[in-house]
């Protein structure tokens, strides 16, 4: 950076301005003020957490905060929740790598339980780089109410989907062929796979399958076989041709007297890659026999590797005659097309690979080995037995799994699907509906996917995800769909048992409030109000017909537990002491009073998680009482079983009871001192919950798997079947998952009364999504019976280094996003992504361009804001000033109307990088290169008319175009803003923050008079642009003057525009002196028999040589001035040291030169101490300055 850049320290002052957000709560107050109004709807994608955000999530963020800042200001009501993707595979591996595990059997060893919490643990690890990046580059975002898809109310939305999904047949089950990771051990759908696919170049293979026929025209033949994964050939069944299609049989070429089948077009392709000798291209029609392959069909074979198979020849259509022998190899356990003619045929399905890609086929070397590893030895052993013809090398795109880069392989494997092709029309059609940026993805990649849609495989044979919510009989094979927590607290197989909970009567302690927690000094006994409390509450038990009652083993619930048996009838055998329903133990404070127990944690949270000093907390309380209720569920069956213990025994139980998290619990017990009085009693609803090791309602597995369901069918016990959700589908259900749809939107719940927030108007994701997130928002959806959950999205390109590799830490290429920021300006980095180019094209990064756009574009935008406070200052800091009288003034307003209107349009239809180039082009050209360069004359008597019209006109554009640029670079919008509204009395609004105006609206159209001025304008900076140009061509610098600058007046027939705009130029005055000013010329003469469009006077005068002299040494003053830091309107004393010559040259331009340099006081002198050596045509000066 240099020495301007570094005084600004852009970073330093954006740190300022967020601690000035935050401290004003900016963000929250701009959402706050549109409430009610109209609202548009974000979604935002959620990205994992357990990963460093890069780079290209700061553009993924920068595209979506610049439409939702627009909005705000435009008037819309416009939440933006963040999100959090937590499930899944790039969890597991994380792990998996950590803890050492390379498999799923390894995996279970460590133990499902503690790998499950290890995942949860893992996915906040970065969770504050995250938000640190989204705050530092100013992506507004309600971070606080983020949802995560891990939590049980998200969960249960996705359940409800299933259910849905369900009822609508569209979730079956099936043994099909599907993409299989065998080192993840689990299945993928297609939008998953085609993710990543790589160009490979394997090793193909032509092999000899001998006919096995009576028939002599058969004998010594064999059919000609092309494969490129040689590890299916055990697992062979049959052989696949095309009955259209013609074929022939040609002499072997290795094997004297034996003749090879393969397609006729095939033959000929392979004929030209020297697969058979050149003689082959003039064999007599004799020695090649033509048939249809209808001939070939039901055509037995000799196997390569014998088994229970019939191994004959059968017809399809998707064998082709351009690829290959036109017979294909069929293995129906490896192949989706293989699997239905498998089906249809009834081949069986020989699987001699297992789960993780081993081959199974003892007595062979290659047994035991991973596919590709066993490929080699499978090649060899055909070499060996002469059936292998030819090898080929093949490269083509192979899948490999999207998160632990391992081949994939196709497998055929019972799983649960998505009828998505039964919705494809639908999904189709609504997609039309849909605004795309770029417009191509919606016919083209996004489209055409959707053509071709499969069936969405939705199971995944892993751990850390959404469970299943299948359940399956184990005796009928019925299954049954859980749609949500309750349905399945009605399902799940009951013990029969009935529980009450009672908490001792009133006892000395409670009189004194005291604290009494240790056994050993347990000498409370209970007073007569207790007694009378416990004789009440024990005759509405009667009722109730209690089987056993288990107390603590305290005197006071001991004597409690005596005097309800005694009334209700229970015999003495029935009663049971449980140290686990003793109460908290307090520690340090037993034998105290209750406040200095509870005086001890700041809130009754903390109590959860901190222990007072030889006490325990209250999660351990909890999981005491749990863990005694669920013996009792095991041990006991349709009893009616009451329960006599202390508060918060009873609070806590109730509270472990329902699965409630800490929080939950500290809401159930309410603001009251006691959760329940002395000898109440209150009925203890209880059904085995999925629950944490702190028995914290928790529906992932292994938890999950514990719960049983009884079978409506025919009362047997139903299991979940082991499984969880593919992770796409989890992020796909967030309109309805984040809020916690249908559940939340009931009476009585937060979104009561309230709409779904459905469809989005706006989500932006990278290019990657459209088989991602965009296609599982839509398939989730259409599922439902839905319309489109997105009206407009962008899709972004990659953001790749400067050699167009992808960034990763292994290439050492990785650029930190924060690191830039800290360096150039969260602005800057959020300006090259709007303008560099298109948001859908690829982005070579690099950091020189981000540094440009700070010196390009920003610098020269905060320069032209210090121009206006230093001159706008001096000129009485007015900013209103009624109607400009100046042209300049005029085209300059009307410059910025036509903008706004521009710009308004195109950030209405998502162009953003049009907008920001606009802009762009606005700040430097219009503004600073054309304008400033215009009026500076005239800022130099700031106590003039125009000054004070100059300064009201530029200062509302700074502050209009402040707000424009607002949602682009929102620092520096700040900056400016918060500095001219105290500096500007007539600027001043009621808004705290630039980000809580609306934005600039200049009506819907230009007015006649300004469409004239901005094209007279146009006109006259066209022929400035050409004048310019002459004098760059002869060498003539723009401050020596010259003659005259002829324009020609002649409308032209070629263009007759520009030609007619320049002789409407004759009468404006004021235009004339703008391009003499900018020119440098003393006369314009409108000329129409000049052959040029403009003609220069480049003949100098011995005049105006010296006027150039004159104005080279004004700006050297000028320059002088800056080093020495005064300000422009500050008058000076010049001290001069010249020869005579220079003297006589001052003495001349005595009052001009003066006048430019804003000097008291011009002194000659012959020698001078000290100053600046300047040297300007053939003079040369000492000059000082004084004040």
């Amino acid at each position: 950076m240099d020495n301007e850049e570094s005084k600004l320290n852009f970073p330093k002052r954006e740190e300022e301005i967020l601690e000035f957000w935050e401290k004003n709560k900016i963000f929250e107050e701009s959402i706050k003020q549109r409430k009610g109004k109209k609202k548009f709807v974000f979604y935002e994608g959620p990205p994992t957490a357990n990963g460093q955000p890069g780079l290209h999530h700061v553009e993924a963020r920068a595209f979506k905060d610049i439409i939702l800042r627009y909005k705000t200001m435009r008037g819309f009501y416009c939440e933006r929740k963040a999100g959090w993707d937590t499930h899944g595979l790039p969890v597991e591996i994380q792990i998996e790598k950590e803890l050492g595990l390379k498999s799923k059997k390894e995996i279970e060893e460590y133990g499902i339980e503690k790998f499950i919490e290890k995942c949860k643990e893992s996915v906040w690890r970065y969770r504050n780089e995250w938000e640190k990046l989204t705050e530092r580059m100013a992506y507004w975002l309600d971070m606080k109410n983020a949802y995560a898809t891990m939590t049980n109310d998200y969960i249960e939305t996705l359940w409800w989907i299933f259910k849905e999904t369900e009822k609508r047949k569209l979730l079956y089950e099936g043994y099909k062929v599907l993409p299989w990771c065998p080192r993840c051990g689990t299945a993928l759908s297609t939008h998953e796979v085609s993710q990543g696919y790589r160009k490979v170049k394997e090793e193909s293979i032509y092999i000899r399958f001998k006919v096995k026929s009576k028939d002599s025209e058969w004998q010594n033949t064999s059919i000609l076989v092309w494969t490129t994964t040689p590890w299916t050939l055990p697992s062979n069944a049959a052989l696949a041709i095309n009955s259209d299609i013609e074929y022939v049989c040609v002499p072997d070429p290795e094997e004297e007297n034996h003749w090879l089948v393969l397609g006729k077009k095939n033959f000929e392709i392979l004929l030209g890659k020297g697969f058979f000798p050149e003689t082959y291209k003039n064999l007599p029609a004799f020695q090649i026999d033509s048939f249809s392959g209808r001939e070939m069909v039901g055509l037995e074979y000799e196997p390569l590797y014998p088994d229970n198979a019939p191994y004959k020849v059968y017809a399809a259509d998707f064998v082709s005659a351009e690829e290959g022998t036109g017979v294909v190899h069929i293995a129906p356990a490896y192949g989706e097309d293989d699997m239905r003619l498998g089906k249809a045929e009834k081949l069986p399905i020989l699987s001699l690979v297992d789960e993780e890609g081993k081959m199974l086929k003892p007595g062979y070397k290659w047994n035991g080995m991973f596919i590709k590893d066993a490929d080699p030895l499978i090649v060899e052993g055909l070499r060996q037995r002469k059936l292998l013809f030819k090898t080929e090398p093949y490269e083509h795109d192979y899948p490999f799994c999207w998160r632990c880069d391992s081949p994939l392989m196709y497998y055929a494997k019972t799983s649960w699907w998505l009828k998505t092709t039964a919705v494809k029309q639908k999904m189709i059609a609504e997609n039309k509906k849909i605004n795309w940026h770029p417009e191509y993805l919606k016919e083209g990649r996004f489209g055409e996917w959707l053509k071709d849609l499969r069936d969405w495989a939705i199971s995944r044979e892993r751990y850390w995800g959404t469970p299943l919510p299948i359940w399956r009989c184990g005796a009928c094979k019925n299954y049954s769909v859980i749609g949500s927590y309750d349905e399945l607290k009605k399902k799940t197989l009951k013990s029969g048992n009935k529980y009450f909970v009672m908490r001792h009567g009133f006892a000395e302690h409670n009189s004194h409030d005291i604290a009494s927690s240790n056994i050993e000094n347990d000498n409370y006994k209970l007073l007569p109000k207790g007694k009378k409390e416990i004789a009440k509450t024990a005759a509405k038990l009667k009722k109730e017909k209690i089987d056993l009652i288990f107390s603590s083993d305290f005197l006071r619930t001991k004597e409690t537990a005596a005097a309800v048996a005694d009334i209700i009838g229970i015999p003495k055998e029935n009663i049971f002491f449980d140290a686990r329903l003793r109460d908290v133990n307090v520690g340090i404070f037993d034998a105290k009073p209750d406040e200095e127990y509870h005086r001890y944690f700041s809130s009754n949270l903390e109590k959860f998680s901190k222990a007072p000093p030889n006490g325990e907390n209250l999660t351990d309380l909890k999981n005491r009482l749990m863990r005694f209720l669920y013996e009792m569920e095991e041990k006991y069956k349709e009893r009616n079983i009451l329960i006599i213990t202390h508060e918060y025994p009873t609070w806590l139980i109730q509270a472990g009871a329902k699965g409630l998290t800490d929080e939950e619990a500290v809401i159930l017990k309410g603001k009251k001192k006691d959760f329940i009085g002395t000898g109440q009693m209150m009925k203890l609803d209880f059904i085995p919950l999925s629950h944490n090791q702190n028995f914290v309602l928790d529906p992932h597995r292994p938890y999950i798997d514990k719960i049983l369901l009884k079978c409506e069918k025919c009362g047997g016990e139903m299991k979940r079947i082991n499984g969880v959700c593919d992770v796409w589908f989890d992020s796909g259900a967030m309109p309805f998952a984040q809020n916690h749809y249908p559940f939340d939107f009931a009476q009585g719940k937060p979104f009561a009364n309230k709409k779904l927030e459905y469809p989005a108007d706006y989500i932006c994701e990278a290019i990657d999504q459209t088989r991602g997130w965009f296609y599982t928002l839509l398939a989730d959806a259409i599922l439902l019976g839905r319309k489109a959950p997105y009206r407009n999205v962008l899709s972004l390109g990659l953001v790749l280094d400067a050699n167009g590799q992808k960034m990763s830490k292994s290439k050492g290429n990785i650029v930190l996003p924060i690191d830039l920021m800290n360096k150039y300006g969260a602005d800057a980095v959020r300006w090259y992504f709007y303008t560099i180019n298109q948001p859908w094209d690829e982005k070579l990064f690099k950091e020189s361009d981000v540094q440009a756009v700070l010196r390009r574009f920003i610098l020269i935008f905060w320069n032209c804001f210090t121009y206006w406070k230093i001159y706008g200052r001096a000129a009485g800091s007015r900013t209103s000033y009624g109607s400009p009288t100046s042209i300049i003034n005029k085209w300059l307003l009307a410059r910025f109307n036509q903008v706004a209107l521009e710009a308004t349009k195109m950030l209405d239809n998502y162009d953003v990088v049009s907008t920001g180039r606009l802009l762009e082009n606005f700040v430097i050209e219009d503004i600073s290169h054309w304008y400033i360069r215009r009026i500076r004359e005239k800022m130099k008597n700031p106590n003039s008319k125009e000054a004070k019209e100059i300064n009201a006109v530029l200062g509302k554009v700074i502050m209009e175009t402040a707000k424009i640029l607002a949602p682009f670079t929102p620092f520096i919008s700040e900056m400016m803003y918060q500095e001219m509204n105290p500096s500007s009395p007539r600027l001043r609004s009621a808004r705290e923050s630039v980000h809580l105006e609306n934005y600039p609206v200049v009506g819907k159209t230009l007015s006649a008079a300004s469409k004239k001025l901005l094209k007279d304008m146009e006109v006259t900076r066209d022929i400035v642009s050409k004048a310019l140009e002459v004098r760059t061509k002869f060498g003539i610098r723009v401050r020596q003057p010259i003659a005259s600058l002829k324009i020609k007046s002649q409308i032209s027939p070629a263009s007759p525009r520009q030609s007619r705009g320049r002789a409407n130029l004759k009468n404006n005055k004021e235009l004339l002196e703008l391009i003499k000013g900018e020119v440098n010329v003393k006369e314009i003469i409108f000329d129409k028999n000049i052959k040029e469009e403009i003609e220069l006077d480049t003949m100098i005068t011995q005049e105006l040589r010296e006027e150039g002299i004159l104005r080279d040494l004004i700006r050297q003053i000028q320059d002088i001035r800056k080093k020495e830091g005064r300000k422009p309107n500050e008058m000076l004393e010049f001290f001069m040291a010249t020869d005579e010559k220079g003297k006589n040259f001052i003495v001349k331009y005595a009052k001009e030169f003066k006048k430019s340099i804003n000097a008291k006081s011009i002194i000659v002198r012959s020698v001078l101490e000290g100053g600046y050596d300047v040297k300007v045509g053939e003079f040369v000066f000492l000059i000082k300055s004084e004040k």
